[in-house]
């Protein structure tokens, strides 16, 4: 018998020297009881595309809000395709700035709960200082980002004329009027796409 056959013979006889002893073997003396585990807290699956789907919908209400705002005394210019395109590409991004924001939220959690159950390594308390850091640091963005959304359609009310067009608006009692080439309250389809090619050749 070769060697190879030999420890082959070997390992056959210590397993069934093994099948033979399990009979009286008791294993749940060697197993944990649920009383010695630790308290891991009631398991969850997280919807990760529900809260996509939430910073979403609260990304276009804010955005909307936000065109009302500023040119929503003028349905001509709120109801026009870039401004409907611009408004969701706006959407999308301040969308995903939200989106951050919850996940990092979760997480700063996920490890406030590791150290209720028992894991205060000094690693986990750098990690959560650095979590904290992030939670401000997407605070921060999510703010500036806002405020630049805010900054761009007010210049555009105000390239627009718009502001110029409400004040006349004070002044005339006739809906029809137009002062100069965008004073009014009224605007053709025509004029209202020249400034808007205007205005986006102005910002290249």
């Amino acid at each position: 018998m070769d060697k190879k056959e030999q420890k082959i013979s070997q390992l056959q006889e210590e397993l069934d020297r093994i099948q033979v002893e399990k009979g009286s073997l008791d294993v749940g003396k060697f197993l944990a009881k649920s009383d010695d585990l630790p308290n891991l807290g009631e398991i969850q699956i997280y919807d990760y595309d529900e809260d996509i789907s939430q910073t979403q919908d609260q990304s276009i209400e804010i955005l909307e809000s936000l065109i009302d705002l500023y040119l929503g005394d003028n349905p001509q210019f709120r109801k026009h395709p870039y401004i409907l395109y611009k408004m969701r590409e706006d959407a999308n991004i301040y969308a995903e700035a939200l989106f951050l924001q919850r996940m990092t939220r979760r997480n700063f959690l996920t490890q406030l709960k590791q150290v209720d159950n028992g894991d205060n390594s000094a690693r986990m308390h750098e990690v959560i200082n650095q979590s904290i850091s992030q939670i401000r640091e997407n605070t921060k963005f999510a703010q500036s980002q806002r405020t630049e959304l805010e900054k761009f359609y007010k210049e555009m009310r105000k390239d627009f004329g718009l502001n110029d067009i409400s004040q006349s608006n004070e002044y005339t009692s006739d809906p029809t009027s137009v002062v100069g080439d965008t004073q009014g309250s009224s605007i053709d389809n025509r004029t209202l796409n020249d400034m808007i090619d205007k205005y986006l050749k102005n910002k290249d």
